[in-house]
């Protein structure tokens, strides 16, 4: 047992911890990450970089993340609930559009990004046809004002299917005595919802809030697809790769960003965590 779990914590040093601690050593210099390229000690230069006008615009980017993660944590907790319960059914109809709730999760991110940009190719693509018809037309991706939301309606629909499958294991847990009961005492659909199915949730509802706050919080492979972090959509994870292998290349910079995003996610993991506990506690109790 001992040998096993010393292997496990092997893994754990050489794939985590070391990585995480050459990371943070990386963003006080200046590495470029180009051969041959001098790298010297930067200090706090990267970190303050970040705080100035002349700086890759970190505060603009807290925004754009703040508004990803609250959009998308929203909607993919909704609609999730909403297929939950309306597919939680043992029926053929309910497994198969199970199935294709959760396929999307299974597709690489590049495969999802190119199928959304081809829906939405601003010259020739279904979503300029039917937008078309009513004589409106759009950039989508390309524009400040469709962007954000389509790439969160982008991570949404990858993830939605996890999200619900939790859920819909959370409602398979429930005794149908209860729901029995409240139906004898003529409890209405809404109340019987609020007041039984949405607290017995809880621990499911704070699974999923989690997933989704981490999960967007640490996105940037989708939006470097989908926009490459512009109109509106550089958030700190995009920041972090642009300023690491974009045209600066400036690997120092890009790890600080990474850093202040690993302060941020657990300054908001944590405390998220700790209140969702807390709601398990005084609605299970």
């Amino acid at each position: 047992m001992w040998s096993g779990i010393a292997v496990g914590m092997a893994f754990y040093v050489l794939f985590g911890i070391a990585p995480a601690a050459a990371n943070i050593l990386v963003s006080f210099t200046n590495y470029s990450g180009l051969p041959g390229s001098p790298t010297s000690f930067a200090g706090l230069s990267n970190y303050s970089a970040l705080l100035t006008t002349e700086g890759p615009g970190f505060v603009s980017s807290l925004t754009e993340t703040v508004v990803f993660v609250v959009g998308v944590t929203v909607v993919q907790n909704v609609v999730a609930m909403v297929l939950a319960h309306r597919l939680q059914g043992d029926g053929r109809a309910a497994a198969v559009l199970r199935v294709l709730a959760f396929f999307p999760i299974v597709l690489g991110v590049t495969v999802v990004g190119i199928v959304w940009l081809l829906l939405f190719d601003p010259l020739s693509s279904p979503a300029q046809a039917v937008f078309g018809a009513f004589g409106v037309h759009s950039a989508f991706f390309g524009s400040n004002a469709t962007a954000m939301p389509l790439v969160i309606i982008v991570q949404v629909w990858q993830n939605l299917g996890f999200t619900m499958v939790v859920f819909i294991g959370s409602l398979k847990t429930m005794p149908p005595s209860i729901y029995e009961a409240a139906s004898l005492d003529g409890v209405t659909p809404w109340r019987r919802f609020r007041s039984i199915t949405w607290p017995m949730m809880a621990p499911a509802v704070t699974v999923n809030v989690l997933f989704a706050v981490i999960g967007s919080l640490t996105t940037y492979n989708l939006i470097y697809i989908l926009t490459d972090g512009q109109f509106g959509t550089n958030t700190l994870g995009m920041l972090a790769f642009n300023s690491a292998f974009g045209s600066t290349e400036d690997l120092g910079l890009g790890a600080a960003v990474t850093v202040v995003l690993l302060v941020v996610a657990v300054c908001i993991a944590v405390p998220l965590a700790m209140v969702l506990r807390y709601r398990e506690r005084r609605l299970l109790t």
